[in-house]
């Protein structure tokens, strides 16, 4: 049985002539940056002049090869003089330069031949593995950007090949050093090979530079029906082309990938803060390449399609999954999802899941044989609702409080299609799941934490990890407030920011925002359709939607004194009171949730029950005491504003390094997935339109028409008056849909 590890025993062989000396510095610097592995050498001629170029050389030398050593005998020289200590060697001759990880991945391509005497990369200049169409091209591409481009573009297999390249190749195995102190030529070398059963083979997951290199690349010695076989119908000739029209037009990869392991996130298509999150996540982590798998649906059923995407834009999924059976809220267990699991985890070199929802997904996930971190941003799907609450926020919530509640509880609405039966027999096997020693548990607030342990008996025996939030640190700095008189205003100033749905205290502002405006100016940001219902009273500003980089902007126009908290239910972290916090703002939050942990009441803010009785009473206090929030606010200006980069450096030290590299990491491992030269034909997806799912409708509306206005500005067949009115009414129309 193969090893599903990678062999981390290789050493790495810079090969110097006389005439490829000039090419050793760009080389050593090349290897040095670019190599997994540790055990490096060099082998040289010994002359003074090689002696003086290898003076300052931090590698080991051995200074065996002969003075002279003609191209046709190259590789019966090296086998004859080098050392085999290991049981493969990759030589890699002065002058190439190679791309990250490519020992490595020969190693990998060698391990999955399985027992090949050798492996060749691909190349620039070599007739028969040369990317191009035309070995002679010169490109003026980097040695990364062409490796990108052929990781972009490759199937990821290794066919047999005649020949031994002279610019990089990995030797394995007893052949080498018996053979060739028998042979005096590389011809009689391959013939020795080929009459003894082994073969030489290629991959084309790696490419190396051997521009600037001089090495015997003849092959018309090779049988006119090899010469033949190579010339019609080579195995790259389905890339070849687009390579090299790639590397005449000069063009770089849109996207570098570094040789990382694979992460795979688990969310839903809705946005919000969990979108957030992850889109955060992603962006700052460097340990790892990042995909994403998101559930698609509607009321109906949340989990319709399954998309694969590369980042947490939606606008274009690797690849779908359209489910037969359609997830209604989340499944306890699914052959056709577990087919989708282990094709992901196969096709895509996952090595460990992030999950941050399983809404639309199934409990399979936590069964796989990776590394699962869970990362509790709602109570789903232990309680049938986003927030561990029954009415009002409670400590427990037994099988029969469940179904007698499960009704009348407007946090239910979600999830209609499932029975109170499914919900009691998903709760058990969830928490059976979670106890496993490979699912890390991390909360982001320690009342998370503590409502789970308290609703689940079994939780107290399994740790859960405490990382908080963080912003973006861009985004934090842009909220950076501006500096400011310590003077208060004639009126309270107050702001709310987001949408005022009920859980978010739509219902408490509405009671009490026409008393609250008889001393206050309020600022309604982001207040979604919901907030137009509070136009037109005095004191009242609306702003139905806003970009995230403008609230900075807004903020310091405003100048608010204080931000209004009012969730009715328990949040379990709040971005809105990090944001407000980083603008400098203190805070009134209702007593619930993480607004507990957080805020220090009469420190950095004040805490208080949600009703509107006593939101209003405080906001009276406070105005009527306005020395309190210039404390307030000098408190939050000194808090430190915690960023995603410590955020993820926190997860990072929670996860554990496996033991060995796992050999399929380097099946393909620069892929990037974003270049659509490779994305299958918008033909074959059965659509012309890609949407970002997370968009509003309008926004989607919007961008749609403005679309549709370039194509008639751009129409030959309208006169030039018709199309500017057609361009003026269809840019009106744009402009109405975004403000909506």
């Amino acid at each position: 049985m193969k090893s599903q590890r990678l062999d981390d025993s290789w050493c790495v062989v810079v090969i110097v002539t006389p005439e490829n000396a000039a090419g050793l510095h760009p080389t050593i610097a090349s290897v040095q940056a670019n190599s997994l592995g540790n055990a490096m050498s060099v082998l040289a001629t010994d002359n003074r002049a090689m002696r003086e170029v290898l003076s300052d050389c931090l590698f080991p030398v051995n200074y065996a090869l002969p003075v002279t050593m003609s191209s046709e005998n190259q590789w019966t020289t090296i086998c004859a003089h080098h050392l085999f200590s290991t049981r493969r060697s990759i030589f890699v001759l002065a002058g190439t330069v190679v791309p990250q990880h490519w020992d490595a991945r020969l190693i990998a391509a060698a391990q999955h031949a399985g027992d090949v005497a050798a492996v060749a990369p691909l190349c620039a200049r070599h007739p028969m593995l040369s990317v191009f169409s035309d070995a002679a091209h010169k490109t003026r591409l980097s040695a990364d950007d062409m490796d990108q481009w052929l990781n972009d573009y490759a199937e990821g297999f290794e066919f047999t090949v005649p020949v031994m390249l002279g610019s990089c190749i990995l030797l394995q195995g007893d052949f080498w050093q018996d053979q060739c102190r028998r042979v005096s030529s590389d011809r009689q070398l391959l013939a020795a090979l080929r009459n003894s059963g082994a073969s030489l083979i290629a991959t084309d997951r790696v490419y190396v530079d051997d521009t600037n290199t001089h090495y015997d690349n003849d092959v018309s010695f090779l049988p006119r029906a090899y010469q033949a076989a190579y010339l019609t119908r080579h195995p790259l000739q389905n890339i070849r082309h687009a390579l090299t029209e790639l590397s005449r037009r000069q063009e770089p990869p849109s996207h570098h990938v570094s040789c990382l392991p694979v992460q795979l996130h688990i969310g839903h298509s809705w946005g919000g803060g969990l979108g957030r999150w992850m889109e955060d996540f992603i962006a700052v982590d460097t340990c790892h390449n990042h995909l994403v798998l998101r559930s698609v649906g509607d009321f109906s059923a949340f989990g319709q399609t399954i998309g694969l995407y590369c980042s947490m834009n939606m606008g274009f999924a690797v690849q779908t999954w359209t489910l037969s059976e359609p997830v209604t809220s989340i499944s306890l267990g699914s052959y056709e999802y577990r087919c989708i699991i282990e094709e992901l985890i196969s096709t895509y070199s996952v090595e460990s899941l992030m999950i941050s929802s399983l809404i639309g997904h199934s409990l399979d996930l936590l069964r796989t044989p990776l590394p699962v971190t869970m990362v509790l941003h709602d109570f789903f799907p232990f309680f049938p609702s986003l927030y561990a609450s029954v009415g009002s926020p409670r400590d427990s919530c037994t099988d029969g409080e469940l179904r007698d509640h499960s009704d009348d509880n407007p946090s239910h609405s979600l999830f209609t299609v499932d029975t109170d039966d499914f919900w009691l027999a998903a709760r058990p096997a969830f928490v059976d799941l979670l106890m496993d020693e490979a699912v890390t548990l991390v909360a982001p607030s320690h009342s998370v934490m503590e409502r789970y342990r308290r609703l689940e008996p079994r939780l107290p025996l399994k740790p859960i990890l405490i990382v908080p939030h963080g912003l973006s640190e861009g985004f934090a700095e842009s909220l950076a407030p501006a500096p400011r008189l310590e003077q208060p205003s004639a009126r309270l100033k107050v702001v709310v920011l987001g949408r005022l749905t009920s859980e978010k205290g739509g219902d408490i502002l509405a009671e009490i925002l026409t008393d609250l405006a008889c001393f206050a100016d309020i600022f309604l940001l982001g207040a979604g359709k919901n907030g137009t219902q509070f136009d037109g009273i005095p004191g009242v500003t609306v702003r139905v939607s806003y970009h995230k980089d403008e609230l900075g902007k807004l903020l310091r126009m405003f100048h608010p004194d204080i931000g209004l908290l009012l969730s009715t239910v328990p949040e379990t972290f709040s971005y809105t009171l990090s944001e407000l916090w980083a603008a400098g703002i203190p805070v009134l939050a209702t007593r619930l949730g993480a607004f507990v942990d957080r805020v220090d009441d009469g420190v950095n803010g004040w805490l208080v029950m949600p009703t509107p009785a006593a939101v209003l009473a405080q906001l009276h206090v406070l105005d009527s005491q306005r020395d309190l929030l210039l404390q307030a606010r000098h408190r939050v200006s000194q808090q430190t504003v915690r960023t995603a980069g410590s955020m993820v450096e926190a997860y990072a030290a929670l996860q554990s390094r496996p033991e060995a590299i796992p050999l399929h990491r380097y099946k393909l491992a620069r892929r990037s997935y974003r270049n659509l030269h490779v994305q299958a034909d918008i033909e074959k997806q059965g659509e012309a339109l890609h949407i970002n799912h997370e968009l509003p409708y309008q926004r989607v509306l919007a961008d749609f028409i403005n679309y549709t206005g370039r194509k008639v500005d751009q129409s030959s067949r309208l006169p030039v008056w018709l199309r500017a009115r057609i361009s003026r009414l269809l840019r009106y129309l744009a402009a109405r849909c975004a403000c909506k």
